[in-house]
């Protein structure tokens, strides 16, 4: 992977984790799939890595310091069988269901609105 590389894998992970991490969190908590992400985890990681080097060796203490902690997220993503299987445990709970389901309306549905604004002002 050349730095250029890493560069947009990063880019596109940071405006995933902006943009789509909180949904998958409130649906699968801390067990998301792996599949959900944009590129693999160990490509992620590799980028970050990478990213994380060249701001270390260029002085810039502060973006090293934001490559590992946007790479810190990757805990919450696993096997894609795993962690389906602990949310239907989840979702069949019923307390889970009435502590989150009021959530959904809010940070699903009225935020995207928010979300597609500040998405599109990249581009």
């Amino acid at each position: 992977m050349t730095l250029e590389e890493a560069s947009k894998i990063i880019d596109i992970w940071g405006k995933y984790l902006e943009f789509e991490n909180s949904r998958f969190m409130l649906l699968f908590l801390s067990s998301i799939p792996e599949s959900f992400l944009p590129f693999p985890k160990v490509v992620i990681e590799e980028a970050s890595n990478m990213m994380a080097k060249y701001h270390h060796n260029n002085g810039n203490k502060a973006g090293a310091d934001a490559m590992q902690a946007a790479s810190s997220w990757l805990i919450f993503y696993n096997d894609d069988e795993e962690s389906l299987s602990t949310a239907a445990k989840m979702w069949s709970d019923p307390k889970w269901l009435e502590s989150v389901l009021p959530k959904f309306k809010k940070q699903i549905q009225q935020d995207w609105e928010k979300r597609q604004k500040d998405f599109y002002k990249y581009y």
